[in-house]
């Protein structure tokens, strides 16, 4: 027996399996003690471990579940013979015994557990220290007299197997902690060289400063060419931050903040500057509480620097004034670059609620209403107000937008200028409207007095018709009803004055010159009406919103209107598509449309032909007015939409025509082209988006 628990001992210190050599173990004991079943459990080194004792082998095996639960100090199996005897063993240290053994009344079989007759429980021992447990029950030899002194030298060996596999579990344990340390370990490792910091570490007693591969490369240094000293890093920081940095190191060191951060120029080998964001606590205090050791990351925020400055600059370029609002009205940051002076000085805005400032209420409350409805719905808003300023009355407009959760930026324009500027153009544009009503004056009032004139000789003739009629009509009276009303039969006389008078009157021929008559007048009146109705259209003033129009009536339209410029030189051909409506100004769009006409007339000599035509192109609705003139060389056409130029004799044109109409095209969203060669015509056509564009408003 001996020699096999030295073999099995061997064998457990060679890195065998422990598990099927303690079972080995047990059963050779078990063996040599007739044993029918029996345990062997290890006592930890401190009796304060949990659990007390570790069952690791068993026969049969399924009574390890009962010990475990007994080891574990579950409740009720103190109470039961094996757990008393257990716990006895374990309090005294000696050998207990019972039996024969009995479950308590009532108490059911453990599951699993043989039925005890007999239990021995002996004590192993390595020296002084309990170190295992080992229990035989249902001894077939019931003599107990010589088991110790029988048992001694499997029990000191049970011991050293014990103590064999109880280092053996440490180095185990041991192993692992190790291998974890070092999974650990190289984790970091793979997470520091993955991030974009540098790291440090300051050793405050020697002054000693160690930096990161990647600290080095921020700088573009390699190993071994920095020395690992504090001195080496105040030579690369710039002179200008070091006393800043100074200042929240020691703040931080003598325990004012609970960290350290601040930015930093750090000086790179190429001779560049590099913007370094630190951030950095102590991480090891002495004894007495002073810090000897801090450790940091600092990050490369050179891009972000540049794009600040970037911003800045743009910002700075900006000719406006800027700030940023929360919905309660506080000015958050403030940039004026306008030049002009301001009602207070910008100190006076930063912090403070607008409500506070002494600024004209109705503004203030309008500019918190605007900013509150910019950050709830989160919708660009546009709109224009006016304060008296020491320069004087200024007219302002505000856009603003939402930039963050409760706050806005406002960008305020001044458009004093602007405004005046299109009030020129408008006046402008009602001039050379004024203009071109005076040209067409002329034949307007020609077009007017022809159908004037025969349908005033018409109504003459017709008055003179009646009073022929009147003499019959007025015996057709008298010969329905006589002098006191009633009805009389015609006499034979009466009968033959009203034939003579008929005769003589030439009744069928007025009947019927009359409907000739009525038809002219009819015509006539008709026409006055188109020309009166064109002439309101061109004279009228457009509202601040553009309106959906069909071009073709607009161009039939002003057609009424230029037509007396237009009969006696050319002949005006119409080829109009099927156009969808577009979105414009409709007076402005007939304004072109009679500058281009009006144009292409003056530019021909003799007689000659003017086309329009009109289709759909894509998105955009093309009007093309051509004419047969003399056109245009190169030199006129890159000149024709300069203010003020014109081909025309002195006296007889503004210059404005064209390039006015090329604005409202613009305004209205659209475009327009122009192709000419001399002696070949000219050609210009117009591009206008269908309905649904977006158009800004005249006062825009």
């Amino acid at each position: 027996m001996l020699q096999a628990l030295v073999e099995i001992q061997s064998k457990l210190i060679r890195g065998g399996a422990a598990q099927p050599l303690l079972d080995a173990l047990l059963s050779l004991v078990l063996e040599f003690t007739l044993s029918e079943c029996g345990f062997l459990c290890e006592v930890p080194p401190t009796q304060q471990a949990a659990p007390r004792f570790q069952p690791l082998a068993t026969s049969p095996p399924t009574w390890m579940e009962q010990l475990r639960e007994l080891a574990l100090g579950k409740e009720g199996r103190a109470q039961e013979p094996l757990g008393s005897l257990v716990e006895a063993a374990l309090a005294t240290g000696r050998p207990v015994s019972a039996g024969p053994l009995t479950a308590p009344a009532g108490g059911p079989q453990a599951p699993g557990a043989p039925r005890l007759g007999s239990l021995w429980i002996l004590p192993v021992r390595s020296g002084d220290e309990l170190v295992g447990l080992m229990g035989l029950a249902n001894r077939r030899d019931s003599q107990d007299t010589d088991l110790m002194s029988l048992l001694q030298p499997a029990l000191t060996a049970c011991a050293s197997v014990l103590i064999g596999w109880r280092n053996e579990q440490q180095r185990r344990a041991q192993e692992e902690e190790h291998r974890l340390q070092r999974a650990n370990l190289e984790q970091l490792k793979q997470a520091l060289s993955s991030v974009e910091d540098g790291l440090w570490d300051w050793n405050l007693p020697t002054q000693e400063l160690h930096v990161s591969r990647r600290w080095r490369e921020l700088l573009g240094y390699t190993e071994g060419e920095l020395e690992p000293t504090l001195t080496m890093w105040m030579g690369v920081c710039h002179p200008e931050d070091l006393p800043e940095v100074n200042r929240l190191i020691r703040a931080h060191l003598v325990g004012n903040i609970p960290h350290f951060e601040f930015a930093y120029r750090a000086r790179k080998k190429n001779g560049g500057w590099a913007w370094i964001l630190c951030r950095a606590r102590v991480v090891a205090r002495d004894g007495q509480g002073h810090p000897v050791r801090v450790m940091g990351t600092d990050l490369d925020m050179t891009a972000h620097k540049d794009s600040e400055e970037r911003l800045g600059a743009l910002i700075r370029a900006i000719p406006d004034l800027i700030f940023r609002m929360r919905s309660d009205g506080t000015f958050l940051d403030w940039n004026d670059g306008t030049r002009e002076p301001t009602a207070l000085p910008p100190e006076a805005f930063l912090g403070k609620k607008i409500q506070e400032l002494p600024l004209p209420r109705t503004f203030a409350e309008k500019t918190v209403e605007h900013v509150q409805r910019v950050i709830r719905e989160g919708n660009l808003s546009v709109y224009e107000y006016e304060l008296e300023m020491p320069q004087g009355l200024q007219r302002y407009e505000a856009r603003i937008v939402r930039s963050g959760t409760d706050e806005a930026v406002s960008i305020i324009r001044n458009v004093t200028e602007r405004t005046l500027v299109e009030e020129r153009q408008t006046q402008l544009l009602r001039a050379e409207k004024l203009a071109s009503l005076g040209q067409l004056a002329a034949g307007i009032a020609h077009e007017i007095n022809n159908p004037v004139s025969y349908v005033t000789s018409n109504l003459r003739t017709l008055d003179s018709y009646v009073s022929e009629l009147r003499p019959l009509l007025e015996l057709q009276r008298e010969f329905l009803a006589g002098e006191d009303g009633e009805e009389r039969i015609p006499s034979a006389e009466l009968l033959g004055r009203l034939r003579v008078l008929w005769k003589h009157t030439d009744v069928d021929h007025l009947l019927m010159d009359m409907v000739e008559i009525i038809q002219e007048s009819l015509t006539g009146t008709r026409r006055i009406k188109e020309i009166v109705q064109s002439l309101r259209s061109f004279a009228r003033e457009d509202d601040d919103k553009p309106q959906v129009v069909d071009l073709n009536a607009e161009l039939e339209s002003t057609l009424r209107m230029v037509w007396n410029e237009l009969k006696y030189k050319c002949e005006v051909r119409r080829d109009f598509g099927a156009l969808p409506p577009v979105t414009c100004y409709p007076t402005q769009i007939t304004q072109v449309f009679t500058n281009l006409l009006m144009n292409a007339a003056q530019a021909i000599e003799g007689h000659g032909e003017i086309r329009i035509r009109t289709w759909l192109q894509e998105h955009e609705v093309a009007v093309e007015i051509s004419d047969t003139g003399k056109g245009m060389t190169e030199e006129t056409l890159a000149r024709i939409f300069t203010p003020f130029f014109t081909t025309k004799p002195r006296g007889q044109g503004t210059g404005l025509g064209l390039s006015i109409s090329r604005d409202i095209i613009t305004r209205n969203g659209g475009r327009i082209d122009v192709q000419s060669e001399p002696d070949r015509g000219s050609t210009f056509t117009v591009f206008l988006p269908t309905a649904g564009g977006r158009l800004p408003k005249l006062t825009e």
